[in-house]
């Protein structure tokens, strides 16, 4: 179920979302960035992810734009490990016919110990 912008409020908690780095989704990433890995998940793959997860409960009109994005790498991740991404509103902005959504992600692995969090501003059209 997705919600909208016009439906959000400053702390609101998207659902938690968990997934399973396995080989072969790390594979998939590496492929599209034409790089190469070891033992460890390459820190802004976790980050993709993390978004992708969240983005599935966030109904962007077209023409959204993910504008900016601060991340804070807390520790290697190895390919195998199942993480959780929370993500919630941290700020609502409407300056005339701009919108923009201030959003704040953490991500923990399996042993709930932190292993990125961050933050990312989405640009939207009125």
């Amino acid at each position: 179920m997705s919600i909208s912008y016009e439906e959000l409020t400053p702390g609101y908690e998207f659902p938690s979302a968990s997934y399973e780095l396995t080989p072969s989704l790390i594979s998939k990433y590496l492929k599209a960035v034409d790089s190469s890995s070891g033992e460890f998940v390459p820190p802004l793959a976790i980050a993709a992810y993390a978004m992708t997860a969240m983005a599935e409960s966030l109904s962007l009109p077209p023409g959204s734009i993910h504008a900016s994005q601060e991340l804070e790498f807390c520790k290697l991740v190895p390919i195998g490990v199942i993480v959780s991404c929370q993500a919630k509103v941290a700020r609502k902005l409407t300056r005339g016919k701009m919108h923009m959504l201030m959003l704040e992600l953490n991500v923990f692995d399996q042993n709930n110990e932190k292993v990125q969090s961050g933050k990312a501003t989405v640009m939207l059209p009125a």
